[in-house]
């Protein structure tokens, strides 16, 4: 009882010592400390701490070395971790550090049995800073006489620890102060440099576990100057057609730098740029003539500088600037074609001629008139009828012949070279063969078999084939020595198309040869509508009208027919496209049928409404086969009847009409003598 209450009595003693003691981060924090204090740590390397516990603690607390125990976050460190250097020193040690945590306390169990915090520090751990790498400097003009500098650098891995650059630079004999970023820890910028001297510049990492420098840099800022980009660009036309006039101004002096140029230049709406050779450009100036454009033009200009040498960087573009070249006169001919109406009388021809608008870079300006020129190959002596026109088609009514047609376009520069169509009486000639077509790339190719002899050029006629439109005629010219081209129009996808080919030649043409194509197919808008003609006991005849060009979106390569009944199995026969009657035989008698039929394409099919019909319950010629011998033995029976009534007519009359008595030959009248005979009669007839 007494060694309780003494133990109690000491525990008093010590909570109330300890109390009055200044409490600061640990519990009991004037009775030990922990060396080193708040370290920091390379991540993976080994790592000792001491707690020391003070002499003044030992007397009255009994505290002893071996009496510590090592937390990491309130996780006690195994033992084995663990070394009692004397009464009052304990040491933990970590052979790598990525296995610490924050806190690490040093504790201890009072009288062994209440554990207290003496002591606790926060390890950071990290690593030590990289040799920066990739250094490198750009000088960018921001004025005529304002050139600050930027460096650049990887800064390495991440440190997990604040880590400081600086960027340092120094002449050879002259150390200037350090640029320090702002926000970031891969570049700096120093607000001026000089030109003309070698600068050495290089960059220092440090933080709390070492340094770390970069390769220097040596450079002479002039070497790395970026310039502002030339200014008051203006575009001005030349005398030639083919010539526009650049000029600006530079904004840095020559006696800084001297400057090599970049010109490029794009037609408006064009977004391929081409530009200048730059031989034509490395010398300072401030104008350049750019020639070998196109007449009647308009031009986007930008052009750009470094120094001549081509040390350094290029600036950026400069503000675009547009300009538009000259007229002249047209480069070529309007490309010609002609559609004939057959005519009513065999003696004329109605000749619709059309020609194609001359594209900008052929026109050259603004087309004011076309100049068509007819002459009749057949009659030389007779002068040629000449119109002109503003529009791009001429109709005439010609007696029928061989003509030579000439288009030339006229602008306000001058004439184009003449276009010639020879108009042969008849097509004569040898056509192309083989025509064929393949849809490639989103366009339609089409293609041929040349025919022997030379040719002059092709023209490729094609229309839009519809059922709610005429066919309206486009047409392109292409060379002779080609086999195969692309339409060059709107070709529209799931519509067919009637391209026909022309061979052209000195003396005449050939006649055309035509082939129907798609673009792309698909299945049909709708299916057919099927139909009954004739019914019988075990067939029918099925009918149905072609979909129209507008509805089959492709080439129809078969039609299918279901029938089936109302609980049978459906049955499927396909029928060939150009049929348009089909008749199913085998049908069951006085059954109801359900049939549908399905138009398919290269894309699938799409099938029709359901039609319904219902078979005969006699076949042909079963109702006659009855009801003829039915009325020939109802005859025959009526027959033997008239006859046999006719040989006992008087046993028939016999019975049916009996010989009634004559009451004039009655005795009744003898009965009564007062009675007259007549009046008796008379009487009786009452």
């Amino acid at each position: 009882m007494f060694s309780e209450w003494n133990w109690v009595v000491h525990c008093l003693y010590l909570l109330l010592n300890i109390c009055s003691l200044e409490v600061s981060g640990g519990l009991v924090q004037s009775c030990g400390h922990i060396i080193p204090e708040s370290p920091v740590l390379a991540l993976g390397s080994n790592f000792t701490a001491l707690c020391i516990l003070n002499e003044s603690c030992l007397d009255f607390g009994n505290i002893y070395a071996n009496q510590i125990i090592w937390k990491i976050k309130n996780k006690v460190v195994p033992k084995e971790q663990y070394r009692e250097i004397n009464r009052t020193v304990s040491s933990v040690t970590f052979n790598d550090t990525s296995s610490l945590a924050t806190p690490l306390t040093c504790n201890i169990l009072a009288d062994g049995q209440i554990e207290q915090n003496i002591y606790g520090i926060t390890v950071t751990i990290g690593l030590p800073p990289e040799k920066p790498k990739n250094l490198s400097c750009i000088v960018h003009q921001v004025s005529k006489l304002t050139y600050p500098m930027t460096c650049t650098w990887n800064p390495g891995r991440h440190t997990f620890l604040d880590t400081h650059f600086r960027l340092k630079y120094r002449w050879p004999q002259e150390n200037f102060p350090d640029c320090i970023p702002k926000d970031v820890n891969n570049s700096c910028t120093i607000a001026d440099v000089q030109f003309f001297v070698n600068l050495e510049v290089w960059v220092e990492a440090a933080n709390a576990l070492g340094k770390a420098e970069s390769d220097p840099l040596v450079i002479d800022p002039i070497e790395i100057v970026k310039p502002l980009s030339p200014h008051n660009l203006s575009v001005n036309s030349g005398i030639l057609p083919t010539v526009l006039k650049l000029s600006w101004e530079n904004r840095i002096s020559i006696a800084v730098m001297k400057l090599k140029f970049n010109i490029r230049y794009r037609i408006i709406g064009d977004t391929n740029w081409m530009q200048v050779p730059p031989e034509d450009t490395a010398s300072p100036r401030t104008s350049f003539s750019v020639q070998g454009l196109r007449p009647y033009t308009e031009y986007v200009f930008s052009i750009r500088c470094m120094k001549e040498d081509g040390v350094g960087y290029w600036s950026d573009w400069s503000e675009e600037k547009t300009g538009v070249t000259t007229e002249d006169k047209p480069s070529k001919g309007p490309a010609i074609w002609r559609i004939i109406d057959a005519s009513h009388s065999p003696a004329s021809w109605t000749v619709h001629l059309m020609w194609k608008a001359l594209e900008p870079f052929e026109a050259n300006g603004v087309i004011l008139q076309y100049e068509v020129t007819v002459r009749a190959k057949s009659s030389l002596s007779s002068p040629p009828e000449k119109y002109n026109v503003n529009t791009t088609n001429l109709t005439l009514k010609l007696p029928n012949g061989t003509y030579e047609v000439t288009v030339i376009a006229h602008n306000r520069v001058g004439a184009s070279p003449p276009s010639v169509l020879l108009i042969p009486a008849s097509n004569t000639k040898a056509p192309v063969k083989n025509v064929r077509t393949l849809p490639k790339d989103g366009k339609l190719w089409v293609g041929w078999t040349a025919p022997n002899s030379y040719v002059l050029k092709y023209v490729i006629e094609w229309c839009l084939v519809s059922n709610s439109s005429d066919c309206t005629i486009e047409w392109q010219n292409e060379p002779g020595n080609i086999q195969g081209t692309y339409l060059k129009g709107d070709i529209k996808p799931f519509k067919c198309y009637l391209i026909t080919i022309y061979p052209l030649y000195a003396d005449g043409q050939g006649s055309g040869q035509s082939v129907k194509a798609y673009l792309q197919q698909d299945r049909p808008s709708k299916g057919p509508t099927v139909q009954t003609k004739k019914v019988g006991k075990a067939e029918a005849v099925l009918t149905w009208n072609h979909l129209t060009v507008d509805e089959q979106n492709g080439f129809i390569r078969s039609y299918t027919i279901f029938y089936k009944t109302i609980d049978g199995n459906e049955t499927a026969v396909t029928v060939d496209p150009s049929k348009t009657e089909y008749t199913l035989s085998s049908l069951t008698s006085d059954t109801l049928y359900t049939v549908r039929m399905m138009a398919y394409t290269d894309e699938g099919g799409r099938s029709g409404p359901d039609f319904t019909f219902t078979t005969q319950k006699f076949g042909k010629g079963e109702i006659e086969a009855i009801v003829v011998p039915v009325c020939l033995a109802f005859l025959l029976i009526v027959l033997l009847g008239v006859l046999f009534c006719f040989n006992k007519r008087d046993l028939i009359k016999k019975h049916i009409w009996p010989i009634v008595p004559d009451p004039s030959k009655s005795n009744i009248a003898q009965w009564s003598p007062q009675v007259p005979a007549k009046i008796l009669w008379r009487y009786c007839q009452a």
